[in-house]
């Protein structure tokens, strides 16, 4: 009898250490300024972040993968293109939208930065959910969550990134365009 009650408790034991393997965690990258939930460590690479005028920026792309999906943030350093700034939120976009049907496009207000949200449905039967800003010291950042259609949207992750300073600490604006910070 006591063998029976057993079993249940050792099956728990084996499920628990399954789920707590993919753990999702705080990433945190000061050199690209930026914190957000990840499952696991993500890869990093370094790439080439060309823009509509054919500049070429460089970038990190941040990568991890969980059972419901794949998840980006690609970080691209606008600092050798002042000009194109102004510009940019909308070329990453329009990247985005190109890649299925849009289910969603608004602007957003992620800590008073002005960002563009975007959700894609793949002709593949994936959704994209994107977040895209750009931040005072002209760094572009593109969240990207690749999930199934049928899978819940991953909250933890989109709702997640936050832009910090030199210092690491979040910058919080009072309102777009004013720079006021909030603490």
């Amino acid at each position: 009898m006591r063998i029976v009650n057993f079993i249940p408790a050792v099956l728990a034991l084996f499920v628990s250490g399954a789920a707590c393997a993919q753990t999702w965690g705080e990433f945190v990258d000061r050199p690209d300024h930026f914190t957000v939930n990840f499952p696991g460590d993500p890869n990093k690479a370094d790439l080439t972040y060309k823009t509509a005028k054919g500049k070429s920026l460089p970038a990190h792309v941040y990568t991890a993968q969980d059972a419901r999906g794949r998840y980006t943030m690609t970080v691209v350093n606008y600092a050798t293109a002042p000009d194109e700034v102004a510009t940019a939120i909308e070329e990453a976009s329009a990247s985005v939208r190109a890649k299925g049907t849009v289910k969603y496009d608004g602007t957003g207000m992620m800590d008073n930065h002005k960002s563009q949200r975007i959700t894609v449905e793949t002709p593949a039967q994936r959704r994209l959910l994107s977040e895209i800003l750009i931040s005072a010291d002209k760094r572009l950042y593109i969240s990207e969550a690749d999930t199934a259609l049928n899978a819940p949207p991953p909250a933890q992750y989109q709702a997640s990134l936050q832009i910090l300073d030199d210092d690491g600490v979040r910058i919080r604006y009072r309102a777009v365009g004013n720079p006021e910070r909030v603490r």
